[in-house]
């Protein structure tokens, strides 16, 4: 560190410290204040997003109480608008309504659409499980089984290896070949 005999020698240091830095210094300042005001903006327009999408779910959830056609396409256009756990909510509605309708193709569908959105392992370990026991409806078995590997958690094992064993079962009767007669 330097040592300045006057007060001229510190101001001429100071200036020329600030003629090699200053505009560094500006520009950090200035990222660092809109990066922070950037962050919570963004913070505050998802919670603001998550505030809009949980009224809609509300809506939506009371109109599909009433399933017509129209309440259906509304929750509809709703799931392929939404990207967070509203619209696999609602996706998981349509899918029940679906099966309800013994309609297996499209909940299955919904499903699917529904496990995409999700980001809570628990919440998709229960989809997966809803969606293998449909694929079992369905006869695709190999599909089940691919669904009940993405079950991560543990909690699930009994029910996966429940339904494991239904649909291990209906693959093995489904294939299962005429016996050989063995004449001697």
């Amino acid at each position: 560190m330097e040592v300045y005999s006057t007060e001229n020698e510190q101001v001429d240091a100071i200036k020329q410290f600030l003629k090699n830095y200053g505009l560094t210094i500006i520009l950090a300042i200035v990222i660092g204040v809109g990066g922070i005001w950037g962050w919570k903006y963004w913070q505050s327009h998802q919670a603001n997003r998550l505030q809009e999408s949980a009224g809609e779910f509300a809506t939506i959830n009371e109109a599909l109480t009433k399933p017509t056609p129209e309440n259906i396409a509304l929750a509809e256009k709703f799931v392929s608008e939404t990207n967070d756990i509203y619209g696999a909510l609602a996706s998981l509605e349509l899918a029940q309504l679906a099966i309800d309708a013994n309609d297996l193709a499209k909940g299955e569908t919904h499903l699917t659409k529904a496990i995409s959105m999700v980001k809570n392992e628990a919440f998709a370990d229960m989809l997966n499980l809803r969606l293998a026991r449909v694929q079992l409806a369905l006869d695709k078995t190999d599909a089940a089984l691919i669904s009940l590997e993405q079950v991560k958690s543990k909690a699930w094992d009994g029910m996966k290896n429940y339904i494991r064993g239904d649909v291990l079962a209906k693959k093995a009767i489904t294939q299962v070949q005429p016996p050989l007669i063995v004449m001697h």
